[in-house]
């Protein structure tokens, strides 16, 4: 038991030091299918998916620091023994974007360096100049994520006039299928469901659909399949396959 508490003064004095004694790893689930954690440096996250990090560390920390998009988020309470949790989500833009993610676990001295503000939802860094620095007791470890979207447009010729039906379906990598069903007002500014035009030059015809993050692959890719019933009374599938990393 002495040698156990020995231990802890030894590191909580190095800290304290100024010296970071402690190491970190951190882990996110967005670059697996099945949504197990990673310790992958570069991954990737659909629009509006919440993802999952987790900082692991080997010292103790009265609380670490989650930073993505500018912000700061602290979290006190350790899930188990050394591992910190903190959900994030990511909104695309029109290109794909990268966020660097970073958390590093802090001991307080006197008072913790951070306060939360109800109104804005936001951890806010204050410290007044009476008080002592809160030190680092692990490096700062980072990770970037790379937020997307993809879209699907799909073109095929009609026959014999505009089709009577399309069904459009996407299918992950873990099997999990989802209908998407035809908008209703095509004209909005984000349909909800697919949307189908023509004819075209050629008597074609266009569906175009955006999935959300509950409707692909976490990783890999995403199979899209499309059945057509032509005005002539005939059937066409047509397969292809969306790039979801």
């Amino acid at each position: 038991m002495g040698s156990v508490l020995a231990l802890g003064l030894f590191v909580l004095a190095g800290a304290v030091g100024g010296c970071v004694r402690g190491t970190g790893r951190l882990w996110a689930d967005t670059a697996t299918p099945t949504g197990t954690l990673s310790l992958l440096e570069e991954q990737w996250a659909y629009d509006g998916e919440p993802v999952m990090f987790e900082l692991e560390v080997d010292v103790p920390a009265d609380y670490v620091v989650f930073g993505a998009e500018g912000r700061e988020t602290l979290v006190e309470i350790a899930k188990a023994m050394g591992r910190y949790q903190w959900t994030h989500t990511f909104i695309a833009a029109e290109e794909p974007q990268v966020y660097e993610v970073y958390a590093v676990p802090y001991l307080i001295r006197l008072r913790r360096d951070y306060i939360y503000d109800r109104a804005d939802d936001t951890w806010y860094f204050y410290q007044t100049g009476s008080d002592k620095p809160d030190v680092k007791s692990a490096k700062l470890v980072t990770m970037n994520v790379t937020c997307y979207r993809r879209d699907v447009h799909v073109r095929f010729k009609g026959r014999g006039g505009a089709p009577e039906e399309v069904a459009l379906a996407l299918v992950t990598e873990t099997r999990q299928r989802s209908t998407i069903p035809p908008c209703p007002d095509p004209t909005v500014e984000k349909p909800d469901g697919y949307v189908l035009t023509g004819p075209y030059a050629g008597d074609t015809y266009d569906v175009r659909y955006t999935p959300t993050f509950q409707e692909v692959s976490r990783a890999g890719k995403t199979r899209v399949e499309i059945l057509v019933k032509h005005a002539d009374g005939t059937l066409e599938r047509i397969e292809s396959v969306l790039d979801t990393p």
